[in-house]
């Protein structure tokens, strides 16, 4: 045996160390090693988190899975299932093979109908179907996408499912989509002139930074507004003025998944107009009355004292933060059908109508594809006139004259025309020789077209 070394499993103590110590030291320095050696494993097991299960992985997985993704594949299956009770004789869905699979799906998607017995619209036939594909997924069915245009055992099926959506199509219905309408700059000045913006008022200032959510940040309807928070808000200047800057996190079109490394979360600095609707001013006093920090929609209450604007801790609930938008327009008078989506089509459409690059307005939408951000861009009643009256059949050779009621279109020279006539407007054929000397023509307006 080597007595050079001696392993006390609790540290390497040479046999020079040892010497001319005594016994209680040597015990001494023992304990501290073995308590450095008791903290280090400990912090090291500190690192890492306590053992998951399978039922833990799964509730992962759920819970980033969208809401309303889940609820149409419930639906979707639900109906598949309703209709496969009524026909007695049809096995469930992950029970079944390729062919069985493609046999089914055909006559499932002729024979579907709505609660009342009436047809589906082809767009939302083929929702039910993508929803079926899904649930095949959530039971680890991966090899039969039958809406893979390479995957030749479904191709029959995939016919019939086209040849059904031009026939759904042929009878009228999915022709009309009602969708909601953008809020226009009129409209969004009156909103101002009725008083439903405005500062010291908690009501009417949550009012505000919300529809300037929609609007200048490009926030979707519904999810992206309840779980806002108020870290994500930052108030501030440099040499372009004053800003909001707003940091997005998951959304939509954004999840931040293997399928989005090339991705970036929304980055929007915004700056503002200095004036009496500086939004800087209402975010900052939004925000202070928030306490700068937790959820970003609280529910409003009345001024005490001083202080006009409050808060309660209580979070905005999910029908009356669904709702604020109508809530908006609806105080304002505005006709149309107006919902929170109409906050990001807004923001789509002035943008295009503005000329901005397709590019600048995906980034404040958070759209992905051009094509994508083109469905929220809506020609406005300006624009469509204009394109009327280019369409419009051309205008006759004639001289209109336009005049009031309580004006009469006088031709001195043209005995002809009535002067006692009480018309708005009268046309009258060309005459030859208009400037014929000796014609007078008094209160009237030509108009000349080719």
């Amino acid at each position: 045996m080597d007595f050079e070394t001696i392993n006390f499993d609790l540290g390497i103590f040479s046999t020079e160390e040892l010497s001319g110590k005594s016994v209680t030291n040597i015990a001494s320095e023992v304990d501290i090693r073995k308590e450095t050696i008791d903290c280090k494993e400990e912090t090291e097991h500190r690192r890492f988190a306590v053992s998951v299960s399978e039922s833990d992985i799964q509730q992962l997985i759920n819970s980033q899975a969208n809401p309303n993704t889940r609820k149409n594949t419930k639906w979707s299956t639900d109906t598949f299932n309703k209709w496969r009770e009524s026909r007695k004789n049809v096995p469930y869905l992950k029970e079944m093979n390729a062919d069985s699979l493609s046999y089914w799906l055909q006559r499932f998607v002729l024979e579907v109908r709505k609660l009342d017995g009436s047809e589906y619209p082809p767009r939302t036939l083929y929702y039910i179907v993508c929803g079926l594909l899904r649930h095949l997924r959530d039971e680890n069915i991966h090899n039969m996408n039958f809406l893979d245009e390479n995957d030749l055992r479904f191709a029959v099926f995939r016919k019939v499912l086209d040849a059904r959506m031009k026939e759904l199509l042929s009878k009228g219905l999915g022709t009309k989509v009602r969708q909601a309408d953008p809020i226009l700059p009129k409209d969004e000045e009156k909103i101002w002139d009725e008083r439903v913006f405005r500062l010291h008022s908690s009501q009417a200032l949550q009012y505000t930074v919300f529809f300037y959510n929609c609007k200048v940040i490009g926030l979707r309807a519904f999810d992206e507004h309840r779980n806002l928070e108020c870290a994500q808000f930052e108030i501030g200047q440099d040499d372009h003025g004053q800003f909001i800057r707003f940091s997005g996190r998951s959304s939509k079109t954004f999840k931040g998944g293997l399928q989005h490394l090339q991705l970036t979360n929304k980055d929007i600095k915004h700056y503002c107009d200095e004036g009496e609707r500086c939004l800087v001013d209402y975010y900052r006093i939004y925000l202070d009355a928030l306490g700068n920090e937790g959820p970003f929609y609280r529910r409003p209450l009345a001024g005490s004292g001083s202080v006009s604007v409050r808060y309660g801790e209580q979070v905005l609930g999910i029908n009356k933060l669904k709702g604020l938008m109508k809530e908006i327009t609806g105080k304002a008078e505005l006709q149309g059908n107006f919902t929170n989506h109409s906050g990001k089509r807004t923001c789509a459409t002035q943008l295009y109508h503005a000329g901005v690059d397709e590019q600048e307005i995906m980034q404040r939408t958070g759209h992905r594809s051009e094509t994508a951000v083109r469905k929220y861009k809506r020609t406005n009643s300006a624009l469509q006139g204009h394109v009327s009256e280019i369409s419009n059949p051309p205008t006759s050779k004639k001289v209109k004259c336009e005049t009031t009621e309580s004006e009469n279109c006088e031709n001195t020279g043209n005995e002809n025309i009535d002067p006692s006539a009480s018309v708005s407007a009268c046309e009258y054929p060309i005459v030859p020789n208009l400037m014929k000397p000796g014609q007078v023509y008094n209160n009237c307006v030509f108009n000349f077209k080719p």
